[in-house]
């Protein structure tokens, strides 16, 4: 069969589609991404169907490298809500104490077990989430390694069979001991102050339009580009910083790239960037890296259970609870949410609960895990992998 660009195209978006409805049905426990490996991997290394730069021919691979991962980085900081951050400062130190965590077992027992490549090309994916992956992906392409692109991307598609079960169920554990000490009894405090940075108007109807918000996410992106040369900061954390603080002021609008209806094709053009390499690949030879894969796992989910213990600790939390928040790294959004509501509705199930008490347990976990998400898939992992990548070779 000879591959067109728009058939390449259409092949690679409906493996993904199929993807996500199987990682829909499943809840999350099959991932999109484990699906359209295996699919690429039978067509592409086994049955020698498609061709090699199937990627390449659908044309989404040149997206990112050019300016696709510039607009999805800077997209990326203007999701940040600082009133939120605020709030769950608590929650923030503990999810980064658990991506410590990661840093600290991969980098010492992991690169002692399966040597200092796969340690550090494991460290990223494991703290986060696609772009963390698509980063490290690049370096490794770039330093002619796509088999470590490979492992890369293996690594955030398997992450979540460690994860998930292991965050359900110290959430729901926490869940039952906030309810047997009257927690859901009390409504959730915080501090109800916003964080009000903005210095422009709302963006004008004659500029709510595709193009000038592709416009207005380039233009921030080029000066944390500029900001970046000027200053020697590493340029994936200025991509994050400038498209946040652009956000608040006002010059962009929060997650721009879904506003200008580019995000659609620049998740497609993502995905395909972080699996090109699998369209070549042998079952045997990725037999080859699940030792490894699971075992960098294994030790990256050990490491986030003692750190961020260690973190709530100090802030007198339930390590129950301070796992679970530190695993959110493995999960990331919408599992974050998933795994929250799913541990309300278990735990308050069979319980005369009133709508105010569920919802105060509620209040409890839900914003955390989806905090913690943030901090660590959105921003702590994106930032790593911007640092760790060019180590690695």
């Amino acid at each position: 069969m000879e591959f067109s660009p728009i058939t390449a195209f259409g092949f690679v978006a409906l493996t993904f589609a199929v993807g996500d409805y199987i990682a829909l049905k499943t809840r999350g426990i099959v991932s999109t991404f484990i699906t359209a490996i295996l699919v690429f991997i039978l067509f592409g290394g086994v049955l020698r169907v498609l061709p090699a730069d199937l990627m390449d021919r659908s044309g989404l691979t040149a997206l990112i490298p050019t300016f696709g991962m510039v607009l999805i980085l800077t997209n990326l900081g203007s999701t940040l809500d600082l009133h939120a951050l605020k709030k769950e400062w608590r929650t923030i130190l503990v999810s980064l104490a658990g991506v410590a965590g990661v840093i600290l077992l991969c980098a010492t027992l992991g690169q002692l077990l399966f040597g200092r490549e796969y340690a550090l090309s494991a460290i990223a994916p494991i703290s986060g989430g696609i772009v963390a992956t698509m980063i490290t992906g690049e370096a490794a392409k770039t330093a002619g390694r796509v088999d470590l692109a490979s492992f890369a991307s293996a690594v955030m598609a398997l992450q979540i069979l460690i994860g998930l079960p292991l965050a359900s169920f110290f959430l729901r554990k926490s869940a039952v001991a906030y309810i047997g000490r009257g927690g859901h009894l009390q409504s959730q405090s915080g501090d109800s102050r916003r964080i009000n940075l903005r210095i422009l108007p709302a963006t004008p109807q004659s500029l709510d339009t595709p193009t000038a918000h592709f416009a207005r996410l380039a233009a921030t992106g080029a000066l944390a580009q500029g900001f970046s040369e000027l200053t020697g900061l590493n340029a994936t954390i200025c991509y994050l910083l400038l498209g946040a603080l652009a956000a608040a002021v006002g010059l962009l609008d929060r997650n721009s790239l879904q506003r200008a209806g580019g995000d659609g094709v620049m998740l497609l053009a993502t995905y395909a960037y972080c699996t090109a390499s699998f369209v070549t690949m042998s079952l045997s030879q990725f037999a080859s890296i699940l030792l490894p894969v699971f075992g960098l796992l294994v030790l990256g989910a050990a490491g986030v259970a003692i750190c961020s213990v260690l973190m709530g600790l100090l802030f007198h939390w339930d390590p129950s609870l301070s796992i679970a928040v530190g695993l959110c790294c493995m999960l990331g959004y919408p599992v974050t949410y998933a795994v929250a509501m799913e541990v309300v509705t278990g735990a308050s199930f069979g319980r005369d609960f009133t709508p105010e008490q569920i919802r105060n347990l509620t209040d409890y976990v839900l914003p955390k895990m989806l905090i913690a998400g943030v901090a660590s898939v959105s921003v702590a992992s994106v930032a790593l992998a911007g640092v760790v990548a060019p180590l690695i070779f």
